[in-house]
């Protein structure tokens, strides 16, 4: 019987988001996902994350939620099913940690990108490569959350979306140090604003708003430098009256 990792990492992130010392980070999520919120508008939306967490959008009109164990192939290849949608249907998607737990990034972004209407606008939350939380990363226990993870950087995040034909309308980075104790906790907040003045694309949790891009098929007239002058054709000889 092949264990299915990706539910059972599932289960294990939303039990490290409940766990007292991973309050803060939580709360940083929520924090992000008001201000998110008042910058994007559109008529239909689609959650892909944690269920703890879509409450927070459950006052957008039309959202669908799809959590990340319903997405996750049934094998251990660390793999994202093809998504149970129609091509253009949503404006708005945001996926939490859904990139996080494929091998395969680009391809599930693709997906993301079949599904999302033109001029649709796309929230990725992930933990961030490029920060202490991605340095201390292959010291940490690979089965304990959220090391088991996949982290990927902010610049490959970019690119990635970029490739497909996005704008960047959104970047923040929180969350500079991965563990917290009691004693960090009582600084948290000075750390949180010094981190976002001083290293702002260093925090362990990154927040994106992507807007695709349209290219409008209007036709252009063509200009020539040159009038084109026709002449008429000199009578032929051979329709000569002998």
């Amino acid at each position: 019987m092949k264990l299915n990792t990706g539910k059972y990492k599932y289960k294990e992130l939303i039990k490290w988001y409940k766990k007292p010392n991973s309050q803060p980070f939580k709360r940083i999520i929520n924090n992000q996902f008001s201000e998110i919120k008042d910058l994007i508008g559109g008529k239909h939306a689609l959650f892909i994350g944690l269920s703890d967490f879509k409450k927070k959008f459950q006052s957008l009109k039309y959202v669908s939620f799809l959590t990340i164990n319903e997405i996750v192939s049934s094998g251990s290849d660390n793999s994202i099913t093809k998504l149970p949608f129609e091509d253009d249907s949503y404006d708005i998607i945001i996926v939490m940690h859904a990139l996080d737990y494929t091998d395969n990034p680009y391809e599930f972004i693709r997906e993301i990108d079949r599904i999302t209407t033109d001029d649709g606008r796309v929230v990725m939350i992930g933990f961030n490569n490029f920060s202490l939380w991605g340095l201390l990363k292959p010291l940490m226990n690979k089965s304990y959350m959220p090391w088991s993870l996949n982290f990927y950087s902010l610049y490959s995040v970019r690119e990635w979306f970029k490739i497909l034909g996005y704008d960047t309308s959104y970047k923040e980075t929180r969350g500079l140090i991965p563990i917290i104790s009691k004693h960090i906790s009582k600084y948290l907040e000075k750390i949180n604003i010094l981190q976002k003045f001083l290293a702002p694309n260093l925090g362990g949790l990154y927040f994106y708003v992507f807007n695709k891009k349209t290219i409008p098929l209007t036709p252009v007239k063509l200009k020539f430098k040159e009038k084109y002058v026709v002449n008429a054709f000199p009578k032929s000889s051979l329709n000569r009256i002998k």
